[in-house]
């Protein structure tokens, strides 16, 4: 079962994304977790490190970093979070949630 913690302001280019009356939208469930997700990648700092990175052994010590900080959400069963870099520059994060099925992301890496 789902929580109050489940839900969220949604979060569009870096912006509260607002409604047709200039209200904030709100994000619940499964799509608060993935915005979460993406969050934690970049505030954490993850996405900048990966962006320049050519040695494939601190790619992957970042991507099971990632993983873990993921598992460590108590939203998510531990242990079936898994992050993908596809090609230069996208995140492709997946696990899944306690209450709502899998979680999946897409995360963009912009240099700053």
């Amino acid at each position: 079962m789902g929580s109050s913690n489940d839900i969220d302001l949604r979060i569009t280019d870096d912006d509260l994304d607002l409604d047709g009356i200039r209200e904030p939208r709100l994000i619940t469930e499964r799509d608060c977790i993935a915005q979460d997700i993406a969050h934690m990648i970049r505030e954490k700092g993850y996405a900048i490190q990966m962006l320049g990175e050519r040695n494939p052994i601190i790619i992957e010590s970042l991507i099971q970093s990632i993983e873990k900080e993921m598992d460590e959400d108590k939203r998510i069963i531990p242990g079936t979070s898994k992050l993908v870099l596809r090609g230069t520059g996208v995140f492709y994060a997946t696990g899944d949630t306690v209450a709502y099925g899998p979680v999946e992301v897409t995360i963009p890496i912009e240099k700053p």
